[in-house]
């Protein structure tokens, strides 16, 4: 079974998210991550601890410091939240390890059993990789004016770390979606005389049905 690799990334020196491997050719590695993690910033990179990314190893904790690697935009889909960046294909560390592509699914239905592995906790510092397991427990179409886009309605608590996750399918390994977020109620926002917190068991992602076609895009143009 293949599983996405996830890495830390790092936006403007600042560990900020997740991103994960999702494609290359000769010239290049593709990654994708939530475009909203990236916002104004200019100097993107991944960071590649010990484990390389692949979360069944044991991970040195607390690591300090890892090598890290710029990355250029290769295309931004502001609609479906998504980011394809492109790692140029000569660190030797790294290569190796990195597989040209993944895959994807076309569907998933209510109630499989997926997991998202990512570094949650990232925006604090750490660079440790988790996984959680959870469940789809709905389908969305978000709609956007007189656009909508897929998105997978999941049974998870994440965190500001999360975002450009890889949601894969425990059954197969088959990337399904990309974390885009949590519910988070209004700040102040209360159920009786209970306060509401920021995160919530529901997360939002976006559908990797798109994917393919985004990375063969981002290819063409690196």
């Amino acid at each position: 079974m293949i599983m996405a690799i996830s890495l830390p990334l790092v936006i403007s020196n600042q560990l900020a998210g997740t991103c994960f491997i999702a494609g290359g050719d000769d010239k290049n590695i593709a990654l994708i991550t939530s475009l909203h993690q990236i916002g104004s910033g200019n100097d993107i990179n991944i960071a590649v601890p010990a484990h390389f990314g692949d979360v069944s190893r044991p991970q040195p904790y607390p690591l300090i410091q890892a090598p890290t690697f710029k990355l250029n935009l290769g295309l931004a889909e502001p609609f479906l939240d998504l980011a394809i960046l492109l790692l140029p294909r000569f660190p030797d560390l790294i290569v190796p390890v990195f597989p040209n592509f993944i895959q994807f699914a076309d569907e998933i239905k209510i109630g499989e059993e997926v997991l998202v592995a990512g570094y949650p906790f990232a925006p604090m510092g750490s660079i440790l990789e988790t996984v959680q397991i959870c469940h789809v427990s709905a389908l969305g179409m978000r709609q956007m004016g007189v656009a909508s886009r897929r998105e997978l309605i999941l049974s998870a608590q994440t965190y500001i770390g999360s975002s450009g996750s890889p949601v894969m399918r425990r059954s197969d390994g088959k990337v399904c979606g990309i974390v885009r977020g949590c519910l988070a109620p209004p700040s102040g926002a209360s159920v009786g005389n209970m306060p509401l917190g920021s995160d919530s068991n529901i997360t939002y992602a976006t559908s990797a049905h798109v994917v393919p076609n985004l990375i063969i895009e981002a290819l063409n143009n690196g």
